[in-house]
């Protein structure tokens, strides 16, 4: 069984290890031991309630594969983005101009940069060795953040947002990047990148464009690329979507990716998962049919999907998820269908 559980401390070695084997294509997560350490003690205190309701919490969780112990995903949620660091997004916007003496109306679109996410909650991390990437384990990683939020609503911004890896074309380049950052950064996308990703985005505020960008004046390959995802990101994608996520014209400032957005009530693992307290202990039979579970606490949250027995507000479970949950008999568990329709 795998299940997915905040960071800990005593992770930094398991958690270096699998940053080893993301590809480099994860910029929050670079194979840096100091930085790993960091971002354990942030989601640490945040899930300790450390922090301020005005900070920027980072709640960032692993899964964990029960019988072997090896930390084999990752995902988070960071609070109040754009408080303590800048956030930064193209906003793509459309512009109608009509002349009358010619009889014609021009559309042109433009790219301006704006803070408009400033303050939300952004769901982000998300990585999943290949060889756990079955029986329903990326869902697991990307859904267990819902039940958090569902949890603990205070602590999350009513709106939620996913930036999405941009287009990269067959030379592994991106169009967005190469025809139009490049002319203002002087640097490769990947440092870019990774300078943002950690944190250290001053740069950004130093060296964009002050004034609103015409798409019409850059080359196709870029005009094609924004709003465009990277193949690999599909999957993703999707998941979001039958959660509720839809793109409302944001895009990354480096690779032109989308941002979609959702408010939080409107997430469907949210507005489907109840809260039920534990009637008794039973061995279930195992079924394709498993339900999403998570404890209720924060500093000791787990999910996992697994086979229970719902009646009324009461749901009966079996000893091993019990012990595995840490959960004992009148504790209250949060519960969602196994899969979003």
């Amino acid at each position: 069984m795998q299940i997915v559980r905040p960071i800990q401390t005593q992770d930094l070695d398991k958690l270096f290890e699998l940053a080893s084997k993301t590809g480099g294509g994860m910029t929050s997560m670079p194979a840096d031991l100091d930085l790993l350490e960091r971002r354990i003690k942030t989601s640490v205190e945040s899930c300790n309630g450390n922090l301020n309701g005005d900070s920027a919490k980072t709640f960032f969780m692993v899964l964990e594969d029960v019988n072997s112990g090896d930390l084999v995903g990752t995902t988070a949620i960071y609070t109040n983005i754009g408080r303590e660091n800048p956030f930064y997004s193209y906003k793509v916007m459309r512009v109608t101009q009509r002349c009358a003496e010619l009889d014609k109306i021009q559309e042109t679109k433009l790219l301006t940069l704006t803070n408009d996410y400033t303050g939300t909650t952004e769901i982000g991390s998300l990585f999943l060795l290949p060889e756990y990437r079955f029986g329903g384990n990326g869902s697991l990683l990307s859904r267990s953040r819902y039940m958090i939020m569902h949890n603990h609503p205070d602590y999350f911004d009513d709106k939620i947002i996913a930036e999405m890896r941009g287009y990269r074309d067959e030379n592994d380049r991106s169009p967005v990047w190469d025809h139009l950052g490049v002319h203002f950064f002087g640097m490769a996308f990947d440092e870019a990148d990774i300078m943002s990703g950690i944190g250290n985005n001053s740069f950004i505020a130093d060296l964009m464009p002050k004034y609103p960008i015409y798409i019409d004046l850059l080359q196709p390959q870029a005009r094609e690329a924004i709003g465009k995802i990277f193949s690999a990101t599909a999957p993703a994608l999707r998941m979001l979507k039958k959660e509720g996520f839809h793109y409302n014209d944001y895009v990354d400032i480096f690779d032109g990716g989308p941002t979609v957005e959702v408010y939080r009530e409107n997430i469907a693992t949210i507005k489907n998962t109840k809260t039920l307290t534990i009637s008794g202990f039973k061995d279930l039979p195992e079924t394709k049919n498993k339900m999403l579970v998570s404890t209720r606490s924060l500093i000791d949250f787990k999910a996992c999907l697994a086979d229970v027995l719902i009646e009324n507000d009461n749901v009966i479970i079996s000893e091993s998820l019990a012990i595995i949950l840490g959960a004992g008999l009148g504790e209250q568990l949060s519960i969602a269908p196994g899969r979003v329709e």
